[in-house]
């Protein structure tokens, strides 16, 4: 410790007590997130900080993160993780360490994730999206929803179908309001998500007994647990459509013995899978949607790209054609929206936590860092620094419309020249490695690519294996929705103000109660407007 403690000792970063350091800070915090945005703005790119026996040093230099990101010594730090294991079964991709058995596991089911099958997810996605709208047309416009709920439940369908080919009728339960067992089912795997989430926010949740919210908790995870299984077991009895998830995750292969991977090695896999992919493409479609609400010179030029590709039913094109593969693509402005809302609201917003123990690790060639000490790259603060971004704050899609804009910017870096020897920052095709590595053994490391400023779905070999997933059904999701409805925000979410102020972060970051939303069809939709704007009163509806 005192080693690390005395190699740091010339970087700034703010003073906290001797024996918590800033555990104290960013565990009060409900946003710690945008705390570590403020931290940047004060301390700079590159700074220290100590929680509990960790010495930290937090970066938001693209070009210094894309060196760490990307080293081959250093890998996941375990500890924050490791309190997800017991609700998830075990180490997997998401949790474990980047060993042999992660390294097997990650190269079976990486094929899931092809174009070739993101052709076939659009048709679940679009086909939960319809089944959606169709659930908002019923309620009409006063109805009060909450996007982040209905949202997660189209996320849950198609992950069911998509990696298991199971049902998992999130959206026709809800409309139903049948007592059945896919509802029970399906609110066991909202709670039990949701439960996860409040004890990695409060930490003696765990031990409180005596609450009843708690013991609830614990009985929701029970039945989580015990709907993973029985996936599991239909997965084996069923066999799953070639290529899938699920097909792949069969034929994996348990480094350790050359045989198929154990039920005990497969249910984390699957249970991560469900509570990462709904998680995170639920809540970033709910942010999506409250900036498009918020921003209606924004929202028009989608409807005008909409009706361009006829995608959109107008007077003039009163039967709008279905959407294609191909479309995906086209929608330029669209997909720049979701790069900025994903920009603004990164999924997993607190970043990646990295280490090496073997290794010192030599910054840009400045700095060296000893063994052991913990490397905080938080994505939000790349994202939303302003060292980094030209108005950071504002919500900017035509930003998207430049293209290499996710790439850093050679005028904005933000440390000495000399920091940044041997890296190649202004070629768009920049795929050299840089003459400067961590350490002799990335020296040449021919992964190295153009840093980057933007990574929403992580950088390195940690990245997200399911981004393209989350990326088709952003995109298909958002163009079937705003086809037939613009979004209001709800009275009672206070405006702009009582968003911000319930935004938090667990394992990704949403909203502490939810997002309260008014869904207005549009002109010539079955369901007449309220007038082009929906309001609440004492009478609204709530869903």
């Amino acid at each position: 410790m005192y080693r690390r403690e005395q190699a740091l000792k010339d970087l700034p970063g703010p003073k906290h007590p001797f024996l918590l350091g800033m555990m104290v800070d960013l565990v009060c915090r409900r946003d710690p997130h945008r705390y570590a945005t403020e931290l940047a703005e004060q301390y700079g790119p590159i700074f220290k900080f100590r929680l509990l026996i960790f010495h930290c040093v937090c970066i938001t230099d693209p070009v210094l993160a894309t060196q760490v990101l990307q080293s081959k010594v250093v890998d996941k730090l375990r500890f924050p993780y490791s309190f997800l294991d017991p609700f998830l079964g075990g180490e997997n991709m998401l949790t474990g360490h980047t060993n042999e058995h992660w390294k097997a596991v990650r190269k079976a089911v990486a094929p899931a994730f092809s174009a070739g099958n993101m052709r076939c997810a659009l048709g679940h996605i679009i086909d939960r999206s319809l089944a959606l709208v169709e659930y908002l047309r019923e309620k009409g416009p006063k109805t009060v929803h909450n996007m982040d709920t209905l949202l997660l439940r189209e996320s849950m369908d198609v992950i069911g179908r998509f990696g298991f080919q199971r049902e998992m009728n999130a959206l026709k339960t809800l409309k139903s309001g049948e007592d059945s067992e896919d509802s029970t089912n399906v609110n066991s795997l909202l709670h039990g998500t949701h439960e996860i989430e409040l004890r990695l926010q409060q930490i003696n949740r765990w031990f409180r007994l005596w609450r009843k919210d708690a013991r609830d908790g614990w009985v929701a995870l029970g039945r989580f647990k015990s709907i993973i299984w029985k996936l599991l077991d239909h997965i084996k009895a069923n066999p799953p459509q070639k290529g899938s998830f699920a097909d792949l995750l069969l034929k994996a292969k348990d480094p350790k013995t050359g045989k198929q991977l154990s039920d005990e090695l497969m249910f984390p896999e699957i249970a991560a899978l469900f509570f990462a992919g709904i998680d995170t493409t639920g809540h970033t479609g709910t942010f999506i949607l409250y900036l498009i609400s918020q921003h209606p010179e924004v929202e028009k030029k989608i409807l005008a790209e909409l009706e361009e590709l006829q995608l959109l039913k107008t007077a003039q094109n009163p039967k709008a054609r279905e959407m294609t593969y191909a479309d995906l693509s086209k929608l330029t402005y669209l997909n720049a929206v979701i790069k900025e809302g994903l920009r603004m609201y990164p999924p997993v917003a607190i970043g990646q936590l990295r280490v090496s123990y073997s290794h010192d690790i030599t910054l840009g060639g400045q700095l060296s860092v000893p063994a052991g000490t913990v490397f905080w790259v938080p994505h939000h603060s790349i994202q939303n620094v302003s060292f980094n971004w030209d108005e950071p704050q504002k919500f900017l899609p035509e930003r998207w419309l430049t293209p290499g804009t996710e790439y850093a910017v050679p005028e904005k870096l933000p440390l000495p020249r000399e920091w940044y020897k041997g890296w190649d920052l202004s070629s768009p095709s920049a795929g050299k490695a840089p003459s400067i590595g961590l350490t002799e053994a990335d020296m040449g490391n021919t992964d190295s690519r153009r840093p980057k400023r933007y990574f929403p779905f992580a950088e390195g070999p940690r990245n997200c294996v399911g981004q393209s997933l989350a990326k088709v059904s952003l995109v298909a999701t958002m163009a079937t929705l705003l086809q037939h409805f613009s979004f209001k925000l709800a009275e009672e979410m206070g405006g702009a103000e009582g968003v911000r102020a319930t935004e938090q972060y667990t394992l990704v970051v949403g909203l502490a109660n939810g997002m309260m939303m008014h869904a207005v069809p549009r002109q010539g939709d079955a369901t007449p407007q309220l007038n082009g704007h929906a309001h609440t009163n004492g009478h609204a509806a709530h869903a």
